[in-house]
C-alpha cells in the first residue's frame, strides 16, 4: 500500500476507461493520505503502525486528470469489477493480489464540482496462510493555485 502514495499522481491522470471519469482541476495541488493496516497472524493481532503523507504537486499535463477504471493498475496487482459513476462520485469493486496475498474491496471517489477538490476511500479486506488482513487508505485533495513555472 505504500506504493498506493506514491503513485497518487500517476492514479489520478489515468486514461479514461469503461465509465464516465471524474475530472480534476488542473493546477497546484495538496493532497493528504492516511494508510491503516491490521492483520491477524495464527490468531494473534499484528500491530502495523499507520502512515500518513502530504503531497504537493502540480498536476497540469497535455492530458485532462481524471478518476477512473485505470486507478486499479497503479496499486499493484488489481483488476476491476463493477463500477458506478454517478454525477460527482466514482465507486468500483478492486480485486488484487499482493505478493500471493489475495484482498479484495473498493475504491470510492468524489469530486467536487468544478473538479478543485477530492476525497478517496480505498478499502481491501482478505488473507492467506492463517493471516487476515485489511487496508483502509483515506485520501482528501484540494487546488492551492496555479503552478509556478512551465509545465
Amino acid at each position: 500500500m505504500r506504493r498506493f502514495i506514491l503513485l497518487l499522481p500517476a492514479l489520478l491522470m489515468a486514461a479514461p476507461a469503461l465509465g464516465e471519469p471524474l475530472k480534476v482541476a488542473k493546477g497546484m495541488w495538496s493532497v493528504t493520505s492516511d494508510i491503516y493496516m491490521s492483520a491477524v497472524i495464527d490468531g494473534s493481532p499484528v500491530d502495523i503502525p499507520s502512515e500518513h503523507s502530504t503531497i504537493e504537486e502540480c498536476w497540469s499535463t497535455d492530458q485532462d486528470v481524471t478518476i477512473d477504471e485505470g486507478i486499479a493498475s497503479y496499486l499493484g496487482e488489481c483488476t476491476t469489477g463493477q463500477s458506478w459513476a454517478q454525477g460527482h462520485s466514482f465507486d468500483i469493486d478492486l480485486y488484487c493480489d499482493f505478493d500471493g496475498i489475495p484482498m479484495s474491496g473498493s475504491a470510492e471517489f468524489a469530486v467536487s464540482k468544478g473538479g478543485g477538490s477530492f476525497s478517496g476511500r480505498i478499502f481491501l479486506s482478505g488473507g492467506a496462510d492463517g493471516a487476515d488482513m485489511t487496508a483502509e487508505a483515506l485520501m482528501i485533495g484540494h487546488t492551492t493555485g496555479t503552478c509556478a513555472g512551465p509545465n
